[in-house]
């Protein structure tokens, strides 16, 4: 039946808020965009490849866009398959893509927003809250390590520097092939591999917001990539820094800072690759990935706004923050990443990992005292800490001269835990809220674990030149384990060892009805394990051995049809899902006492994806996207389901660029975003207001410089006033959360390599 998770009063950055609602991957739709090709990369067995091309990206702004749909193959599989006969919805971002991207945002959540259909627009944020894909969560992977945590979600990526990245491989609706966790879509970010000589690549950037050109108003940013082989051996080290400003609106006004936000942040990051080649055959690699996000508090929600009737603008209050006996807000990710590959191990190619992965997040203080209060305490949650040991074997083994057979296992191990840490009142309110002492501290989650071992196989049957079969099977098993504990509250507890398993399948077809022009069908099954932030809240005498409510896992039914036509100048997709889960996981809206509430019942999300690019010349190209959505759930079971709220399903987006090779060595880019109203979720009482159309405009323009590149960006052009889906969503609930959006931004790179 349907349930609901005790309330939680919902603030910008409370766990309440940090929705990760289920994770899922599945159809495919390919948006390959005109770009040079890119650069061999990645020895992964999740990975797209490409012919080799010129190595100096600065070459790039110097020749007209080349195409080569041919030779990109999408591993949305597990395995390397041409982009044309995968029946899923794809979208591939390029490295091209990323660094004209950059020019604009550093914040990797807010390029896919930009550039993913399916994904919810740009919300400014250090995660990707009420920025759902399909409705429900995605599974970030780096190199094929999960950078998700049950408990919050993926925020670890605000400091990863996307000089990086090589591409981003976007496999949309739910997926049961990498295990649970996907119940959206998947977004794998693959980071660059080691040149063929050695190129030491050196970036330097500042940002301002136009209007405001005064000492303090900069942000500023350093990457230096080093990469290179000298046989065996091949390596790549990547070091970035960045120092945010505090950012203000299109009316000048300061933003003010909270949970979400990225002003006043430095931010360090660490790459490194070591690569030895075995033999022709067998090659090994070790990474290590670190990235270090520390805030600094000088302007905290003026309250005083709370007076004035009606919603206002949150607007800023300086304040110049300090943490006493606890460290300031911020996040950090460290991870390590062992792979080994065999091309010719039992008559097929073997690829193995190992991986370790760690995620700490610190937040902002959190005034919770009163009548309606959850913890009647200023809390602060410091440090939410994820860590994570897994693993994966694999086969990709041809059975016969058309039957290809992907199998294999993975494994993951999963530790959970949520410090709360209690402000002394006293002197946070004699100080008009800038001193913050700790002076206790709780578990407010126990430390749970989760062990995750899945077995899996996909096929491909290639029937005819026109007409190709797949499916797959994945067996998972999953093992909660928490000791016996107390809550916050004083509730005991008894601990245990609960287990669950799902099976999930995926079968599809695609049709070539041209050589440019196919069409596909695909169903598919995701499966997640649920938010387990009702450890924090369980009644007392309950026994977690005995089987707690709220672990049951969600498993998605996706259906899918969609059609993919590549033509030489033009590329155009269309996609229409229907998913639906039996026990959904969403956030409702209570309005009598303004509390969010996670709740399982039954759901449903259905859309409509569609993109289309064109080279009309050798000079100019344009293109765009359209997404439209809807969630529904039956909350009470009744058999009538009413819509969700807007933290699971966006507003309609709409994206268009213009882009124009001006000169040889001079690119110029518009490109145009549209998010738009929606009023269900607050006519169904799910979003506590409805939710506004906003238009943003960006200008992109890269040109050869010297011996490098100068990119400059401004972000939202026409200066306009607006408020991100996410702010509105959470002013639904509280009002000092109603953020005004950055306004015109001016930001500046220069590249060069040597």
């Amino acid at each position: 039946g349907s349930e609901q998770l005790p309330a939680v009063n919902v603030q910008a950055g409370d766990p309440g808020v940090v929705v990760s609602l289920g994770g899922s991957q599945d159809p495919v739709v390919v948006q390959p965009t005109p770009v040079p090709t890119p650069d061999p990369t990645v020895d992964s067995s999740l990975a797209i490849e490409s012919e080799e091309s010129v190595e100096d990206p600065l070459e790039e702004v110097s020749e007209a866009p080349v195409l080569e749909l041919d030779e990109i193959v999408v591993t949305a599989t597990r395995s390397e398959q041409d982009i044309l006969d995968i029946p899923r919805t794809v979208t591939v971002i390029t490295r091209e893509e990323i660094e004209s991207q950059s020019s604009i945002t550093r914040n990797l959540f807010e390029i896919l927003g930009n550039t993913v259909p399916g994904f919810g627009p740009p919300n400014q944020s250090d995660r990707n809250n009420a920025q759902l894909f399909r409705g429900r969560e995605a599974l970030v992977l780096i190199d094929g390590v999960p950078q998700n945590s049950n408990f919050y979600g993926s925020i670890g990526l605000r400091g990863f520097d996307p000089n990086i990245v090589e591409r981003i491989e976007v496999v949309s609706g739910p997926t049961g092939l990498y295990g649970a966790g996907a119940a959206g879509g998947l977004i794998n970010i693959i980071t660059r591999q080691a040149s063929e000589q050695t190129i030491s690549r050196l970036q330097i950037g500042t940002a301002t917001d136009l209007g405001e050109l005064e000492s303090g108003g900069f942000s500023y940013s350093l990457s230096y990539n080093l990469s290179g082989k000298s046989d065996p051996v091949n390596y790549v080290l990547n070091l970035s820094g960045q120092l945010t400003n505090q950012f203000r609106d299109a009316e000048g006004d300061i933003i003010p800072q909270d949970n979400p936000t990225l002003a006043g942040a430095t931010i360090v990051g660490f790459l490194g690759k070591l690569g030895v080649e075995l033999n022709e055959e067998q090659r090994l690699e070790l990474s290590a990935n670190f990235a270090n996000d520390v805030r600094d508090v000088d302007f905290i929600v003026d309250l005083s706004t709370l007076d004035i009737p009606g919603r206002q603008k949150a607007r800023a209050l300086q304040a110049n923050q300090q943490y006493i006996n606890l460290k300031n807000p911020g996040n950090q990710t460290l991870s390590f990443n062992l792979s080994y590959t065999h091309d010719n191990l039992l008559n097929s190619r073997f690829s193995a990992q190992a991986y370790y992965w760690r995620n700490e997040d610190r937040a902002f203080p959190f005034d919770d005292r009163g009548e309606n209060s959850f913890y009647d305490a200023i809390t602060v949650f410091s440090p939410f800490i994820a860590d994570a040991v897994g693993g994966r074997a694999q086969f990709d083994t041809s059975l016969l001269e058309n039957i290809q057979l992907v199998w294999g296992i993975d494994y993951r191990n999963e530790r959970n835990e949520l410090i709360l840490e209690i402000i002394d009142p006293v002197e946070f309110d004699r100080s008009g809220g800038t001193i913050i002492r700790s002076i206790d501290e709780q578990n407010l989650l126990p430390p749970y674990s989760i062990d995750q071992l899945g077995l899996f196989a996909q096929g491909e049957w290639n029937l005819s030149d026109q007409l190709i079969l797949s499916g797959g099977i994945r067996q998972e098993f999953v093992e909660l384990s928490v000791d016996d504990y107390t809550t916050f509250f004083g509730d005991d507890i008894v601990g245990g060892t609960p287990d669950f398993d799902a099976t999930v399948f995926n079968v599809g077809s695609v049709y070539k009805l041209t050589e440019d022009l196919s069409t596909y069908l695909s169903f598919s099954q995701g499966f997640s394990v649920p938010l387990l932030f009702s450890l924090a809240t369980a009644p007392a005498g309950t026994s977690i051995e005995r089987g707690f409510s709220f672990l049951e896992p969600q498993t998605v039914d996706n259906y899918e049809i969609g059609f993919r036509g590549l033509w030489p100048d033009l590329q155009a997709t269309l996609s229409v899902y229907y998913s639906y889960s039996e026990l959904g996981t969403f956030f409702s809206f209570n309005p009598e006492d303004t509390v969010g509430i996670l709740t399982r019942a039954p759901q449903r999300n259905y859309g409509v994806e569609a993109t289309v690019d064109w080279q009309t010349s050798d000079r100019w190209q344009l293109g765009g996207s359209l997404t439209w959505h809807e969630g529904e759930a039956d909350s009470d079971e009744d058999g009538e389901f009413t819509a969700l709220s807007s933290f699971d399903v966006q507003p309609t987006k709409i994206t268009a660029y213009v882009e124009h090779q001006t000169l040889p060595s001079w690119n110029n880019r518009l490109q145009f975003l549209y998010s738009g109203n929606r009023i269900r979720g607050f006519e169904d009482v799910a979003d506590g207001v409805s939710i506004e159309s906003y238009v943003t405009l960006d200008y992109i323009s890269d040109i050869l410089l010297g011996d490098g590149v100068l990119s400059l960006g401004i972000e939202n052009l026409l200066d306009n006033q607006y408020f991100p889906v996410f702010s509105q969503v959470l002013s639904g609930f509280n009002e000092v959360t109603y953020r005004a959006a950055r306004g015109r931004r001016l930001n500046l790179t220069y590249t060069i390599n040597w």
